[in-house]
């Protein structure tokens, strides 16, 4: 039992009518009191109810209230308390400026007035509160200044984590550019070097749109486009999105047969995004020749994803923090492995975003790791299924030939010189015809001199943007190009932009980076309908 954080005194006398007026002076004040009559009884006390104030008598059997005032004030669990020590015989001033050398707080002589009493103990108590509030004080900066402390060290790290990684594929690229543009360099060396500039540039890509999601949930404009969801479905995506990965490093990557699951409301696109972060985090720290296994189940109420190797395992120290951001286990320069620390941040929040939970198991280094996701699942009925199908997005076929545009007549609407080179390139090299121009006056008069059938415009452009060109053309008579199609170029690829950019009358948009692919798929299309 014990009374601390209250106002509970201790009252030490062996003289027991004095030690019972005392108890009486303090509880008629409204003081909860305890009593000892020796010492060790007094030191027995403080330890089993830690008192606040110890009203201590310097004449006591045994150990005298000098000791017990010395025994106290030199523990650390008591030197706190406050000692008011009194005497009826030691009266003198070297008596009191023995008790208040040996530790007391202050020092009475008996008989000592009721009001004096309570006045002295009032005090006392006020500034042992002073002192406990500026010591709780002390202690919450030293704990804020730590913490921040430790924040500035964890942005350090990820500021340097952070340029090594968009560095790094910048320097492959920028090496197999100059080799290229050497001319000394073989067929199959060209080939080693266009396919080292995909890698990396598309590595890069992956790293700014982490980055742009964790703004996004740190701003808390992170928005989910919600339809009627087939797990399995979206597994299988992932898991193709990976395939690759794995068999660079002869990975098995098992799904197990799916259950009778049931469809989830939320993101088709964004729950693919989970899973394919979970499955590249299992491959990344699987060695070569393990084994990733993911699979979807019923659990309850809840659909169960879940993803487990044979990797590293995870160290029961870091486990806590394995969903925060900019934390990795080891952000040392010698890591074997790269990344930003940012997946598995992105994987909680857009877990939490479809109310459901993420967390991750592992016994230790070296004993793999297990990732569990449990999202709520809805009763949806079979028409409005069929009605709000998910559209899951699927990597496409590397060999698939670009398609064949056929002489179509492209207008490229982009202010920066060379993007608007490379999606002119793109569109030539498929067979169109494109006018490429720079401003928004420029492309309406080009399509005034019907040189358009498809519209290509980018979205970001100083004085004049895309939307300013997109309602001056819609304002335009058909005859004269107003009911062109127009497909918009945005690197700004949110739920809201994209629906900003079709309210303002856009037919398509594309996300930056371009996939030259999707870039003349979507011209193929727009050329078809117009």
């Amino acid at each position: 039992m014990s009374g601390e954080g209250t106002n509970l005194i201790l009252v030490v006398d062996d003289n027991e009518p004095a030690r019972y007026t005392k108890v009486r002076i303090l509880r008629d004040a409204g003081y909860e009191v305890v009593e000892a009559a020796t010492g060790d009884e007094a030191l027995r006390l403080v330890a089993e109810w830690v008192p606040r104030l110890i009203l201590l008598d310097v004449n006591l059997p045994g150990v005298d209230g000098w000791e017990v005032c010395r025994r106290l004030k030199a523990d650390p669990a008591t030197a706190s308390v406050a000692v008011l020590q009194v005497s009826a015989t030691h009266v003198r001033e070297e008596d009191t400026v023995r008790a208040l050398e040996g530790g007391a707080d202050a020092s009475l002589t008996e008989p000592i007035e009721p009001a004096v009493l309570v006045a002295t103990v009032r005090a006392l108590l006020r500034a042992r509160l002073a002192e406990d509030a500026l010591r709780d004080a002390l202690a919450r900066e030293q704990t804020t200044r730590a913490a921040a402390e430790a924040a500035n060290r964890t942005k350090d790290e990820f500021l340097a984590t952070l340029s090594h990684e968009l560095r790094s594929p910048l320097g492959v690229i920028l090496t197999w550019v100059t080799l290229l543009r050497s001319g000394r360099i073989d067929e199959a060396g060209r080939t080693r070097a266009y396919q080292a500039i995909e890698r990396n540039t598309r590595h890069q890509a992956k790293l700014i749109e982490d980055l742009l999601d964790v703004s996004r949930i740190i701003s808390g404009k992170m928005r989910l486009d919600v339809g009627v969801v087939d797990l399995a479905e979206v597994v299988d995506a992932a898991r193709e999105g990976v395939r690759h990965a794995a068999e660079a490093k002869r990975i098995q990557l098992a799904v197990l047969p799916p259950a009778a699951v049931g469809p989830v409301s939320g993101d088709a696109n964004r729950l693919q995004q989970v899973i394919w972060n979970l499955l590249s985090n299992a491959i990344k720290f699987t060695p070569r020749g393990g084994q990733v296994t993911v699979g979807v189940a019923r659990v309850d109420s809840q659909a169960q994803i879940q993803v487990v190797d044979s990797g590293r395992g995870i160290d029961p120290a870091f486990l806590p923090h394995i969903f925060e951001r900019f934390r990795q286990a080891d952000s040392s320069t010698t890591r074997s492995e790269g990344g930003l620390g940012l997946g598995l941040a992105i994987v909680r929040h857009l877990v939490e975003l479809h109310g459901g939970t993420v967390g991750a198991e592992s016994t230790g280094v070296g004993q793999g790791s297990t990732f569990t996701v449990r999202l709520p699942l809805h009763a949806v009925s079979a028409p409005v299924a069929a009605a709000f199908p998910a559209r899951v997005l699927r990597p496409p076929p590397p060999a698939a030939p670009l398609p064949d545009l056929n002489g179509v007549h492209v207008l490229v609407l982009d202010d920066e010189p060379d993007a608007r080179e490379a999606v002119a390139a793109v569109l030539e090299g498929c067979g169109a015809h494109v006018t490429p121009v720079a401003t928004v006056r420029e492309a309406l008069a080009a399509v005034e001199r019907g040189e358009a059938q498809v519209v290509v415009s980018d979205i970001a452009m100083p004085s004049e943007d895309g939307y300013g060109f997109i309602t001056q053309l819609r304002a335009r008579a058909g005859d004269r190009g107003g009911t062109l199609p127009v497909i918009a170029l945005t690197a700004h690829a949110g739920l809201l932009e994209r629906h900003r950019i079709l309210a303002a009358g856009f037919d398509e948009f594309l996300a930056k980076p371009i996939e030259p692919r999707e870039l003349a798929g979507a011209v193929a299309q727009m050329a078809a309908r117009w």
